[in-house]
C-alpha cells in the first residue's frame, strides 16, 4: 500500500477469523494492529455484497438474499392480477432469479439446511408465475413449466 501511495481506511477495513466452531472458540484475538491502526474482528464481513461468516456457512448471506427475494415477491403479488403469465415470468427472472444467481458459485458444498431459504424463494416465485397457492406441490411445475432445478435433492 505504501509503494502505491494508498492509506488504510480503518472504518472500511474488516477482519474475520475463519475456522470451525471449536477452532473459533479457542481463539482469543479480538483485534489486530496494522500500521498503527486497530482493527476489531467481526463475526461477518462483506465483499461484493456477499456476507462471509467465520464458519463459511454463508447462512447470513442466504437469509439476506431470500429476504430480498421475498420483498420483491410481495411487490409482484400485488400486481399479479394485471400481469400475463409471460410478464410474470420476465419480472420473476429479472427480480428473483438474478438475485439468487448473483455469486451463487460460493454456495457450492454449503449444507442443505443453509440453502432452504433460497429454495423457499424459488418455490414462491414459481407459485407467483403459475398462480398456485403456497400449499400446492410445486416440484413438477418447477421442472416441467419453468425448467428450473431444485437447489438440493
Amino acid at each position: 500500500m505504501t509503494s502505491n501511495q494508498l492509506r488504510l481506511n480503518s472504518d472500511k477495513t474488516q477482519f474475520i477469523r475463519v475456522g470451525s466452531r471449536q477452532q473459533l472458540a479457542n481463539v482469543t484475538v479480538t483485534e489486530i494492529l496494522l500500521n498503527g491502526l486497530s482493527i476489531n474482528t467481526s463475526p461477518n464481513v462483506t465483499g461484493l455484497s456477499v456476507i462471509i461468516d467465520g464458519e463459511l456457512t454463508f447462512s447470513t448471506h442466504v437469509k439476506l438474499v431470500a429476504a430480498r427475494c421475498f420483498y420483491q415477491l410481495r411487490s409482484l403479488w400485488s400486481i399479479r392480477p394485471a400481469l400475463t403469465s409471460d410478464n410474470a415470468t420476465i419480472l420473476t427472472h429479472a427480480f428473483i432469479a438474478s438475485c439468487i444467481d448473483y455469486c451463487n458459485s460460493i454456495l457450492y458444498q454449503v449444507a442443505a439446511e443453509h440453502l432452504r431459504p433460497l429454495q423457499s424463494a424459488i418455490n414462491a416465485a414459481a407459485c407467483l408465475v403459475v398462480k398456485l397457492s403456497k400449499w400446492d406441490s410445486i416440484t413438477s411445475t418447477l421442472r416441467d413449466s419453468l425448467h428450473s432445478l431444485l437447489v438440493r435433492r
